[in-house]
């Protein structure tokens, strides 16, 4: 059984799916040690991105084509949707919104409306999809093909001859910044499409953590895992040994480009001091070799913007490898 659309961006494409082949690629090196802070962009807000600085050598303006798109694992797979902003950027709940910035003043829910289809589509086997921001329920391809959908647009219900446990254990799928979908356990998920590499562990509804904004990403590229502080992690089954946090914004580091990584998935920040400020001891960081490649400090060093979790970053490889082997 399908648990919600949780869909952070209500028609943005998954990885694999077809549209993301459409959407511009700027294959810019140095957003490989940008943090991890999704952004969905385009005229449907169909086109993905890890980070803004992915986004913006694609050509996107972020303040005209993009919304900024955190993924729901960080909050309770609640389902209140919400548009905020002069864009009027889809969130799933008032959570969600707020990890993209917006005040609940900012907001209000949409119509609620499903729109219907003139096809007959009564021959067609069942294959249930919920499509949209509204979670419009259909029961074949047909269905919400006539009713103005694409496949691209949905997620894909269990079926319901799937054999898993009645738990609840929600996970949410998908590509950061692009179409996610939850399910009430990793089975009904692969019984979805999806598999364990593409899903995040959603934080149990009977978890307090503190609202405190330390900001984690967990597992490995690209489908990382963000949640809000290491309390909520840990909840949905990471440990600080799998998470890499941000630097302090208030950190009194200047802007010297001499990258390490450091800890047990290689996070990587672009000077030691950084990686000080996220907590980790400089003197157990690897240095990266000059040869790895270049970066140019973004102008807003505050927010972030030189952390990374880089497993798989561009010209690092050698580097991540030597200090993987160092913390095995």
């Amino acid at each position: 059984m399908f648990l919600s659309r949780s869909s952070l961006i209500a028609l943005a494409a998954f990885a694999v799916g077809s549209a993301d082949a459409a959407c511009p690629n700027g294959n810019d090196p140095n957003c490989a040690w940008e943090p991890f802070n999704p952004y969905s962009c385009g005229s449907d807000l169909e086109c993905p991105y890890n980070t803004r600085c992915d986004a913006e050598a694609a050509g996107y303006n972020i303040a005209a084509d993009c919304c900024q798109a955190p993924q729901p694992s960080g909050c309770g797979l609640i389902f209140q949707p919400l548009v905020c902003g002069d864009k009027q950027c889809p969130y799933d709940n008032l959570c969600v919104a707020e990890l993209a910035g917006y005040t609940e003043s900012q907001c209000k829910t949409p119509p609620p409306e499903c729109p219907g289809g003139t096809k007959d589509c009564s021959g067609e086997p069942n294959n249930p999809y919920t499509c949209g921001q509204n979670r419009c329920e259909y029961r074949t391809i047909c269905d919400l093909e006539s009713a103005g959908f694409s496949v691209s647009d949905c997620c894909q219900d269990t079926r319901t001859s799937t054999a898993c446990a009645a738990i609840e254990d929600p996970v949410s799928c998908g590509r950061p910044g692009g179409k996610q979908c939850a399910y009430s356990t990793q089975c009904q998920a692969d019984a979805a499409g999806y598999n364990s590499n593409q899903c995040c562990n959603a934080i149990p509804g009977n978890v307090a953590c503190a609202s405190i904004y330390e900001p984690v990403v967990c597992g490995t590229d690209p489908y990382w895992c963000g949640y809000g502080n290491q309390c909520e992690a840990d909840a949905a089954g990471y440990s600080s040994a799998e998470c890499c946090r941000q630097p302090d914004p208030n950190a009194a580091c200047v802007s010297d480009f001499a990258p390490v990584v450091c800890g047990q998935i290689a996070c990587q920040y672009s000077n030691a001091c950084l990686a000080e400020s996220a907590g980790f001891d400089p003197n157990s960081c690897v240095q990266v070799p000059a040869s790895a490649g270049t970066f140019s400090v973004a102008d807003d060093t505050t927010s972030g913007a030189n952390c990374k979790a880089a497993a798989g970053a561009a010209g690092a490889a050698a580097a991540l490898a030597a200090a993987a082997a160092n913390f095995a």
